[in-house]
């Protein structure tokens, strides 16, 4: 069983970082219980764009506010385009995509800051969440990384901005991938398993015959990806924690994309620096 980390109020399950507890940062990856939504987006779904309805996932959004603290106007959220672009947060940008997906950061896929109260979110139901933190400079990012972004490298380019931005140092982050599709149900084609292999080799791959008379296919781990991605950027290995929780194995604790066909909720995952007051 996918058991949560912490159980909150009305049934919240939330997984996160033991990073996440020292009180300069708040961080959680939630699962699929403790909302308001009807199916088949039950019922904590925080994704405007899946037909569910809007004022559903406002109060779900909320009700994620009063475990993780802030406000929803604190939110801000990535178009998520399936790319590896990262976008530096400013106040300026406070609220944008918390109360519609329609004005969220155009293009983005990542996010980094390091203005406390500022919540940064990523969606997600079978892609990988991917929270950063680097407590020396006080600053925190996330990414979202399904085959496209892994391949096009995007927790590479979260190091890289957050460098530029902060003076980070890859050697002083702390990340973590929350749950999403492993290995053990992620089945792919030979054209995606090219590219993968490209960028990574081998042995992020095992071959599937699951489907009999089909071309070959192959099982990946987007996990293995971006943890050979960070440690090539200097991530210590030790530093890089891995939730371990598969979304399409556990339908009671999370949304996947994949089990469903497509139609279904979306899982949201943030990280926030909490205000000095």
């Amino acid at each position: 069983m996918a058991e949560p980390w912490w159980e909150g109020p009305g049934g919240m399950e939330l997984w996160f970082p033991k990073w996440a507890q020292n009180g300069r940062v708040r961080a959680a990856c939630f699962g699929r219980s403790g909302g308001v939504s009807e199916k088949p987006w039950d019922s904590l779904n925080t994704g405007f764009h899946v037909e569910d309805d809007p004022a559903r996932v406002t109060v779900n959004r909320m009700r994620c506010t009063r475990v993780l603290g802030g406000n929803l106007e604190d939110w801000v959220m990535a178009q998520q385009v399936h790319g590896q672009q990262v976008v530096r947060v400013t106040a300026k940008d406070r609220g944008r995509g918390a109360f519609t997906a329609a004005d969220s950061v155009p293009g983005a896929d990542g996010l980094v800051t390091n203005i406390p109260g500022l919540t940064l979110g990523i969606l997600a139901a079978d892609c990988v969440p991917v929270l950063f933190y680097d407590s020396h400079r006080a600053a925190v990012g996330v990414a979202h990384s399904g085959w496209k972004g892994t391949v096009g490298h995007v927790v590479r380019e979260v190091v890289s901005v957050m460098k530029q931005s902060f003076d980070t140092r890859p050697s002083d982050l702390n990340v973590y991938l929350g749950p999403s599709i492993r290995q053990c149900c992620y089945e792919i084609g030979s054209d995606v398993a090219d590219e993968v292999r490209e960028e990574f080799g081998s042995s992020v791959l095992i071959p599937s015959g699951r489907i009999v008379g089909t071309p070959e296919h192959f099982l990946l781990s987007l996990q293995a990806c971006i943890r050979s991605d960070l440690m090539d950027c200097g991530v210590p290995e030790e530093q890089i924690e891995d939730v371990g929780q598969c979304t399409a194995c556990h339908p009671n604790h999370f949304f996947s994309y994949r089990r469903s066909s497509g139609r279904t909720g979306r899982l949201v995952s943030v990280i926030r620096l909490v205000r000095e007051d």
